[in-house]
């Protein structure tokens, strides 16, 4: 995964969709489940799938901070947007009293496996360019 910034953003989140969805169905087909909500869950992975890279992408901003308090902030910030949604929805259509801890944990998941594959490159790239200052910095004092 690609820095998130300004210029890759609908290309992450429709990436981010694209795998989700199939990721969704994948499940459902194994399990031989059918969704009686599909609609509203594509719009809800939807919805997330704009929100968790939009998170991540704050990093940029937030680059001060430690890693770890920064990583569980933005968590936190992804779990309290998902309580808010689903305290939303079910004032207008009413949900299952489990409902809460469903979203939750689908969105857990997205948002642990997004974040380990963009700081996974985010220290990658850090890395290479450390390395090329190292190599210009030794050919800068020969």
């Amino acid at each position: 995964m690609k820095l998130i910034n300004k210029h890759n953003f609908i290309s992450v989140v429709c990436i981010s969709f694209t795998a989700i969805v199939c990721a969704k169905l994948l499940a459902e087909l194994v399990m031989g489940v059918t969704d009686k909500n599909y609609t509203l869950n594509i719009f809800a992975i939807l919805g997330f799938s704009l929100i968790i890279p939009a998170t991540l992408a704050l990093h940029y901003y937030l680059q001060k901070y430690p890693l770890i308090p920064v990583l569980i902030g933005q968590y936190i910030g992804v779990v309290a947007v998902t309580v808010a949604s689903v305290k939303i929805t079910d004032l207008i259509v009413g949900t299952s009293t489990e409902a809460m801890w469903q979203m939750i944990r689908s969105v857990s998941i997205p948002f642990a496996v997004s974040a380990l594959i963009y700081y996974i490159s985010f220290f990658r790239q850090i890395r290479k360019a450390n390395e090329l200052l190292s190599v210009l910095s030794d050919d800068c004092s020969q």
